[in-house]
Parts: structure tokens; C-alpha cells; sequence
């Protein structure tokens, strides 16, 4: 509250009253603080001014007004500054806050005439104050609101950016630690980013990270999910409209998301879902960076990152016609394939532990962890709707569980009636190389040395060097 009147905009009210009143002007805040003025007082903003002034008494008495020659107010006669001030006359009027005085606009004569002038006008003066008064209480107000909203947009955005660090995004896979540090190389570019892979493996997410390390993250991440709006809608959700552009568009008009993500990043997810109509004027827009709204006649500037993200192949889409090839060059400049949770089996355990501290939180549980045998039920189990399917099946464990540790027993259908191998859609060689892949896992879990590694190796009538090939080419 101290600080409400040393807005940007109240200096340049000060200068446009004295303009049309060619008289100066000042405003003091609440502390007695000059925080604008024009004439004299242009160069004196910030300093304190007497608590017995007139100012003062107008803050701590509440006075409505004030005016007259204040070489004859009392509040003038006692004024430490009496003796070498060169005010001459003033009308002054209170600020209000709410119904709290914050703060007091005055207008001062500084000679014989600009004095004559101010009692000569006095009753149409003081209206023209209390005007500005009311104006600039309700300037004021709308300046905090939106200051505000500014300060909760900001603890979005920062909520956002401190939530999709690197720390924060879950995957130890080798493949996903090589798509983090691509990202961390190409987060300040503009170039278009298309991130592939099959629904539930994460891809609004890697977005949201790539945002989160840029150097547009003080701004707002604009989402769009092309396949979730209808198709008539998706032009003007994108690029906005003007007032009475069609039938039921709004009054004035509506701003479109690329508007929207000025200076920041624009996420189009499931860019394979967009009508091919949309698809020509959004090429248009990636290469003139220029946006028109429909109805609209002006080409409107922008500067906005595109990253898109779809599970379907967009190569074989170009090849039956149902997505433009030269959209499909013009996005696809730097790929990202997030892999499928059954081709990085080695991060299971980290979602699974983490999703678990989410759900003990968000459902009062305190799950332990999990036993050993439905661990690798959980492990051989093929994720289908991989990462998004995971946390389903650990919320609903943790709805039911009454132990401290998931089960066998506990685990839906679908995993535990798979006995550790899912043979559908597999053939011979993917099987067995689950299964062996299952078995040294379990046998590499106590053995920390070479020797060991060698006995281990003789057990199972292999060379040593056979076991390290399979070891390498399993990740273990």
C-alpha cells in the first residue's frame, strides 16, 4: 500500500492537469513523500515534505479540501518551511483508496497571478480536482488488479517452470537422458520441434520442459489440442477472428492462441489431427511469422517458438495425402521420438516409486514399495498406454491396498495374469530375449565384482566374454 502512487502513470497525470490548467501541480503520498510534480517540483520528487503543512493536516485530519492564500492559513503560519517557501496559494484535494486517504493532489501558485487565477476559479477548480481525485482512484485500482493478475500469472509460470526441471522429469533410460540433453541444447532456438511416440509416453511433458529451460520461460506456455476441437473450430481457435467475421462470432472479435503466445511457446498437440485446410495457413504463418484473424484485413506480427507433438506417422500420412508434405519439412526440423515404456523397462520402478509418494500423499496411504514377485510382473508387463496407464494402475492399487506393499494379488488383470512374459504381438526371439534379459537381471542384482562376474559365467556354461555382450545389449 505505501508504494500505490509511484505507478509509471502518475507523473504523466500530474503534467497533463498542469497543462490544461497552466498552473503546477503535485501529488504527495500518504507518508508525506512527493511522488509527482511539474515546475519546481519536477525535480523534488521523493523527497518528504513538513508533517504540519497543509498536505500533512489534509492526510491526518481528513479534510475534504483546502484552499486559500497560504501565506494566511494556519497550517502555512506553523510550517517549519514558512520562511523561504514560494507557494503562494494552493487548492488542494485528498486522494481515496477504498475509502482510505491515500495521498493528495494539489494545485500550487507560484506568483501574483497564477494566485489571482486560483481565487478567481476556486469553486470550479475544486470540481475539477475532486474529478481527478475520483480518476485517479479508479485508475489506480485497475493498475492493482492488473498488477494482480500479472503476480498470479507470474506464480503460474514459475510453478510450471520450477515443476518440469530436470530433476523433476522422471526417466533414468539412457534414451531419455539423450533426449534431455537435446533439449537442453536447443531450448533457446526457434526452430520448430515435432516430438513423436505413442499416446500416454509423456509428450506434453517433454514440451513443457523444453518451455521450462528457454529463454522464453517468463512467459506463458499457449496449448492447443488439434484432434480435441471441432474442425470448424480449429481455424479460429489458432489464428483468432474479427468482430462479425461469421455467424455468432463475438462482439469484439476473439484473439487466436498464436496471438496469445507472443514472445513465448505455442505447443500444437496432435498436429496430426488438423484439417488440411488449416494445416496450408498455419505453413504460412511458421514461414512469414505473421498471423491474419479471419474477417481481418491487417497481417498481424509474431514471435512465437511452435513445438508440435503427434502419435500418429506423419511420413505415412504425407504418403496417403492426409498431411501436406511441405508442412510436414517445414515443422519436422528438429525430431524428438520419445521411446514406448516396454523399450525402456529400466525406468518402470522410478515411475511406479514415484507415483506411489503422489498417491500416498493425495489418498492419506503410506505404501512401502513392492514385493518382489509383482515387481517383475510389473517389469514384463508391455505398458501399452504406457506412462498414463502406469499411474492409473497405481492410483487404483492405492484406492484398495490395505498393506503396506503391493502384491501380486493386488495387481489388475491384465499384468498379473501374464506369469512375467506377454507373448502377444511377439515372436520367438523377442520372447526368449525377455526372458533372458528377466533371469541376468536377477542374477546380476548381488554381483558387484569380476570374479564374481566370471563364476557366474561358468555356472551358466558361457565364456565371459559372451555374458558382458549379453549384459551390454541389455543395459545391464
Amino acid at each position: 500500500m505505501e508504494k500505490i502512487l509511484e505507478l509509471e502513470f502518475i507523473q504523466n497525470y500530474a503534467m497533463a492537469i498542469s497543462s490544461i490548467l497552466e498552473a503546477d501541480v503535485t501529488i504527495i503520498d500518504k507518508n508525506l513523500k512527493r511522488v509527482a510534480g511539474t515546475g519546481e517540483y519536477k525535480e523534488k520528487l521523493g523527497e518528504k515534505i513538513p508533517d504540519d503543512s497543509l498536505f500533512g493536516e489534509i492526510i491526518l485530519k481528513g479534510y475534504e479540501n483546502n484552499i486559500g492564500n497560504c501565506l494566511e492559513e494556519e497550517s502555512c503560519l506553523k510550517c517549519e518551511k514558512r520562511n523561504y517557501c514560494k507557494e503562494l496559494a494552493n487548492i488542494a484535494e485528498p486522494i481515496y483508496l477504498n475509502g482510505e486517504i491515500i495521498g493528495v493532489i494539489g494545485i500550487i501558485a507560484f506568483d501574483k497571478d497564477q494566485k489571482k487565477c486560483l481565487l478567481e476559479k476556486r469553486a470550479s477548480l475544486e470540481e475539477f480536482l475532486k474529478y481527478m481525485s475520483l480518476l485517479l482512484e479508479s485508475k489506480i485500482q485497475l493498475a492493482m488488479e492488473k498488477n494482480k493478475l500479472e503476480d498470479q500469472i507470474k506464480e503460474v509460470i514459475n510453478s510450471q517452470s520450477n515443476k518440469f526441471k530436470r530433476n523433476k522429469y522422471i526417466g533414468r533410460n539412457k534414451k531419455i537422458i539423450e533426449i534431455l540433453n537435446l533439449c537442453d541444447k536447443i531450448a533457446n532456438s526457434t526452430s520448430t520441434i515435432v516430438i513423436t511416440g505413442e499416446s500416454g509416453t509423456g509428450k506434453d511433458l517433454l514440451a513443457k520442459y523444453i518451455h521450462s529451460v528457454s529463454d522464453r520461460k517468463d512467459e506463458l506456455m499457449i496449448s492447443i489440442n488439434c484432434g480435441a476441437i471441432p474442425e470448424n473450430l480449429v481455424e479460429s481457435e489458432l489464428f483468432g477472428y474479427e468482430e462479425g467475421a461469421f455467424t455468432g462470432a463475438k462482439k469484439k472479435g476473439h484473439i487466436g492462441k498464436f496471438e496469445l503466445a507472443n514472445k513465448s511457446t505455442l505447443f500444437l498437440d496432435e498436429i496430426g489431427d488438423m484439417p488440411l485446410h488449416v494445416q496450408k495457413k498455419l505453413l504460412r504463418v511458421l514461414q512469414e511469422q505473421k498471423i491474419e484473424r479471419i474477417g481481418g484485413k491487417d497481417s498481424i506480427p509474431i514471435d512465437v517458438r511452435v513445438i508440435c507433438s503427434t502419435n500418429k506417422n506423419l511420413e505415412e500420412m504425407v504418403k496417403e495425402k492426409t498431411f501436406r508434405e511441405d508442412l510436414y519439412y517445414r515443422i519436422n526440423v528438429i525430431p524428438i521420438e520419445i521411446p514406448a515404456l516396454r523399450n525402456r523397462k529400466d525406468d518402470v520402478m522410478n515411475f511406479i516409486n514415484y507415483f506411489i509418494k503422489i498417491y500416498n500423499k493425495k489418498l492419506k496411504k503410506n505404501i512401502l514399495g513392492v514385493t518382489r514377485e509383482a515387481e517383475k510382473l510389473l517389469i514384463a508387463y508391455d505398458w501399452p498406454g504406457n506412462v498414463r496407464e502406469l499411474r492409473n494402475i497405481i492410483e487404483y492399487i492405492g484406492n484398495i491396498l490395505e498393506g503396506s506393499y503391493i502384491d501380486v494379488k493386488d495387481l489388475p488383470m491384465q499384468i498379473s495374469k501374464n506369469n512375467g512374459i506377454n507373448i502377444l504381438n511377439r515372436n520367438l526371439s523377442q520372447i526368449m530375449g525377455e526372458y533372458e534379459k528377466n533371469v541376468l537381471e536377477e542374477l546380476m542384482k548381488d554381483i558387484k565384482t569380476v570374479e564374481e562376474k566370471d563364476v557366474l559365467a561358468k555356472k551358466l556354461g558361457i565364456s565371459r566374454a559372451t555374458l558382458y555382450r549379453k549384459l551390454l545389449s541389455y543395459g545391464l
